[in-house]
């Protein structure tokens, strides 16, 4: 074949490459997630350098996006008894009193007034989650025989064995314990009890901030609460 003919399979591979990349940002669709979760799977490291230029951590949220959209659907599908929701604990108030166990994480009673975790936690537990963990730090509160954040969440999966599972995380805590370390596939996440995988929702802290984060709450609410007649209807948003 002449050097014509690879240079325009070439560059119809570079457009279909960036319409899957630059999708969300150009025309505010996330196309084919699967593929695009694919891409970042098998060439995660220049994609994310290159995708980094353009603006820093571009390529987490598109992760984040490609995979709930993949999910919604098996997501939205699972029992609300079949769920848990795991929270970061760097989203505590900074007065927050309440006490943190190695085994159930900040354990919070729900009961504070103007505290958003208690009332996600509230809401989730209406709901029906099977629970709701505010996941500790051992970074943040070292000597305290915590385990690292990721263990705790793999430890929790293998307990609940959820069909589904909704997160709030870091990008940092995202990029190098969570990408590195655990591998999910079309059918989710495993959680350690044969044949039981969880189909994941996510949505990214706003900023780096581990002592003020923010999370765009209502974005967590409308996950959270996703229900089958809700992922057959009208467009839902991919977060």
């Amino acid at each position: 074949m002449s050097a014509s003919y690879w240079l325009t399979y070439l560059l119809i591979g570079l457009a279909v490459v960036g319409a899957l990349l630059m999708g969300p940002m150009l025309f505010g669709r996330m196309f084919m997630p699967r593929l695009t979760l694919t891409l970042f799977n098998r060439f995660g490291g220049w994609v994310g350098r290159l995708l980094d230029r353009i603006s820093p951590g571009l390529d987490l949220r598109l992760i984040v996006r490609a995979g709930n959209k993949y999910y919604r659907k098996k997501f939205g599908q699972a029992p609300f008894e079949k769920r848990v929701l795991f929270l970061p604990f760097c989203l505590r108030p900074r007065h927050c009193l309440a006490e943190v166990n190695p085994e159930k994480g900040l354990v919070c009673d729900a009961a504070c007034e103007a505290c958003e975790i208690g009332e996600i936690s509230r809401q989730a537990k209406k709901l029906g989650y099977a629970a709701v963990y505010v996941v500790p730090s051992s970074r943040m509160l070292p000597g305290r025989g915590l385990m690292p954040s990721d263990q705790f969440i793999k430890a929790k999966l293998k307990e609940h064995a959820p069909d589904a599972a909704l997160g709030v995380v870091c990008p940092w805590h995202l990029r190098n314990r969570l990408l590195k370390k655990h591998t999910v596939g079309r059918r989710g996440l495993p959680t350690g009890q044969q044949g039981v995988r969880s189909a994941l929702q996510g949505v990214l802290l706003e900023g780096r901030n581990c002592r003020a984060a923010k999370v765009d709450w209502e974005q967590v609410r409308k996950l959270m609460s996703l229900a089958p007649e809700r992922c057959a209807s009208a467009p839902y948003p991919e977060g």
